[in-house]
């Protein structure tokens, strides 16, 4: 079975075949991986071993397996020492010609080694939606109290001036 151009390119195709990031988490449809640019402590991506561009694609044993990798990353974010974990990533040789501003204001937060208050879990499914690798990644975002002044609305401010809703 020969793979396209697309697939042999595919950043999310060289994670998924161990090529690139270590694992963090695996089962039979998906991997697990710590994002080298998070936003905030653990923030992790659950990918498709197979090369897959929407969450409308998967199959159904992948459809089966998708929860089963939310909940193993989770399990993985809420065990892990950040304090550790980064210092780690920056010193990691295949990360060494990208910018770590990322991981170096993390690692400054306060909360980074409490346990999250909640999770945001989204996928941005096409590029209109702002994705920028055309392979589905899921984002596991860890959330802490006082990680934004007001979380009201959550994923709704991905459109801010549509954000706010009045409640009835």
């Amino acid at each position: 079975m020969s793979s396209s151009a697309n697939e042999q390119n595919c950043y999310f195709c060289r994670v998924s075949g161990g090529l690139a990031d270590p694992f963090v988490f695996e089962n039979r449809s998906f991997v697990g991986i710590f994002d080298t640019n998070p936003v905030n402590p653990g923030h992790a991506l659950v990918i498709p071993r197979r090369h897959v561009v929407s969450i409308f694609d998967l199959n159904e044993q992948e459809q089966g397996d998708y929860f089963d990798a939310l909940y193993g990353i989770r399990q993985v974010i809420e065990t892990t020492r950040f304090a550790d974990l980064y210092p780690g990533m920056m010193a990691r040789e295949d990360l060494r010609d990208r910018p770590m501003d990322h991981i170096r204001r993390v690692m400054s937060l306060p909360f980074l080694d409490a346990g999250p208050d909640a999770y945001t879990i989204g996928n941005n499914d096409g590029r209109e939606a702002g994705r920028s690798i055309d392979h589905l990644h899921v984002i596991v975002l860890p959330r802490y109290n006082g990680d934004v002044e007001n979380p009201r609305g959550g994923i709704r401010n991905v459109i801010p001036d549509r954000a706010n809703y009045q409640r009835r």
